[in-house]
């Protein structure tokens, strides 16, 4: 007679079970955990101590004193150049050879600057940037950055005419 093997199946399980039983009881009392390491560790070198801090303008100026004032800056050349740098390039206009960069300065006024333009004038754009070099060949780099962009009107049609009205959509 042949055994079928749904039947065997689960009598092999069996087995297995009851002998791993076994191995668990008679093999506990033999086992002994592994003897104890110190991890390897890497070399910690000590941080190094901060440099000691320069407070002079701190203390000829404190932050919260009304008196307080930015420091006096006598570098014309250096106040031009601050300026530029702190300008955003909002538009460059160009038609033919001329070229037209227009700038917000930080107060919210405008700078135009062209190619014949003191101290300094616009030598290149490229869609994204535009270099402006100075009389004494300094050289600042301002990308070009997106204003505000002006907001359609809503044209007539039936998504604008729910949008309007949202009873009407029920």
């Amino acid at each position: 007679m042949m055994i079928k093997p749904w039947y065997l199946g689960p009598v092999l399980a069996a087995a297995a079970l009851v002998a791993s039983a076994y191995w668990w009881q008679a093999e506990k009392d033999r086992w002994a955990p592994p003897e104890a390491r110190r991890p390897d560790l890497p070399k910690v070198e000590p941080m190094p101590q901060p440099a000691p801090m320069r407070a002079k303008q701190a203390l000829e100026r404190p932050v919260f004193w009304v008196s307080r004032r930015p420091p006096d800056v006598d570098d014309k050349k250096g106040s031009v150049a601050r300026e530029l740098t702190q300008s955003r390039l909002t538009a460059v206009l160009e038609s033919g050879g001329e070229r037209v960069a227009i700038l917000q300065r930080a107060d919210g006024s405008t700078l135009k600057i062209t190619a014949a333009t003191q101290p300094w004038r616009i030598v290149s754009f490229d869609g994204r940037k535009a270099v402006f070099a100075s009389a004494d060949e300094g050289q600042v780099e301002r990308p070009l950055e997106a204003g505000s962009p002006a907001v359609a009107p809503a044209r007539p049609g039936p998504i604008a005419d729910r949008a309007r009205n949202p009873a009407a959509n029920q």
